[in-house]
């Protein structure tokens, strides 16, 4: 029975042991890559752009950025030449989000732009009137 008693410590030792690896198995294959964000932000179809606006959720006035991106994609300029199918404003101070964004893409400025067509990023940017340079 004494031998019993030490091997069972022993194997317990090994199930957990065994049951950490498995965990850090499973977080290190679901560990979110920026190819995998960059599939969920693509634009669904060709000629067309979706643009994230990714802000310190702090800092930057939230209502002010809102109005100046609305006048950049609503001047006549990007009316004509770009076709915008979706924006979306993100938090980078909220934990919620599926990717971490700010370490993905490196973004260390507030705001950070960044425009996608159907393939993938096509800029990133602090400067919202640099959307033009998507038509170009």
């Amino acid at each position: 029975m004494i031998s019993i008693k030490k091997r069972k410590p022993l194997l317990l030792l090994s199930h957990h042991l065994l049951a950490a690896f498995l965990v850090a198995a499973l977080l290190t294959a679901c560990s979110a890559t920026k190819e995998d964000a960059v599939r969920d932000m693509v634009a669904p179809d060709q000629e067309s752009y979706n643009i994230y606006v990714f802000w310190d959720g702090r800092i930057t006035d939230y209502t002010e950025l809102i109005n100046e991106m609305l006048n950049v994609i609503n001047s006549e300029a990007a009316l004509e030449t770009i076709n915008i199918h979706n924006m979306t404003f993100i938090s980078l101070g909220d934990q919620t989000q599926k990717y971490n964004y700010k370490e993905l893409f490196d973004i260390e400025q507030s705001p950070t732009i960044i425009v996608l067509d159907n393939d993938g990023v096509v800029l990133q940017t602090n400067d919202p009137q640099d959307i033009f340079q998507v038509s170009e």
